[in-house]
């Protein structure tokens, strides 16, 4: 673990100590504390022409976001999981279905992958999924990539989520807007 001595200034290190006492004392798990120091990091006011201040907010509110984005809409799923999840007998189809760009996942280990829970919808692939996983994948976007664009609210979709529509089965707009995507970027 850092010394907050040998890398704060004399000030800033006894607020770290007092702060890592607190978090010790209530038995927060790391994740608890990185939320919470995320939520206290948004209340700060920050001068606008302070860019040292809002760089530092913006690398705060990176923090833990891969880990909400594996833990949202049911978590990540092992294969076999997935395989029950799915109704489907063989994990080797959930492989197949990765390989294929038909599913996503992200990489826990050498030899296992999480899937997201949110892939599938009423015992059945997410309506729509393929063709737009088509679509992102050919922009060469991480798993984590993906996995933020359906789960974050997009003002061309009246601030709704990608994921939400394709659960209404409103496949082409989402497809439009997987397009327009790449286009800018984002």
């Amino acid at each position: 673990m850092i010394d907050p001595a040998e890398t704060l200034p004399p000030r800033q290190a006894k607020v770290a100590d007092a702060l890592s006492a607190v978090i010790e004392a209530a038995e927060l798990g790391s994740k608890d504390a990185l939320h919470i120091f995320r939520v206290l990091g948004e209340r700060l006011p920050v001068d606008e022409d302070d860019r040292d201040t809002a760089f530092e907010r913006v690398r705060l509110r990176s923090i833990g976001v891969e880990e909400d984005l594996r833990q949202s809409e049911g978590g990540g799923l092992s294969d076999a999981e997935f395989a029950k999840r799915l109704g489907v007998k063989s994990r080797e189809t959930v492989r197949n279905y990765r390989e294929k760009g038909l599913i996503f996942a992200w990489e826990k280990d050498s030899r296992n992958w999480r899937y997201p829970a949110w892939q599938v919808h009423e015992g059945r692939l997410l309506p729509g999924l393929a063709e737009v996983l088509g679509i992102l994948n050919r922009q060469k976007r991480s798993p984590f990539a993906l996995a933020n664009y359906f789960l974050s609210e997009s003002e061309p979709l009246d601030d709704r989520r990608p994921l939400d529509l394709l659960r209404e089965n409103r496949v082409e707009e989402v497809k439009a807007h997987a397009e327009r995507y790449g286009d800018i970027g984002t």
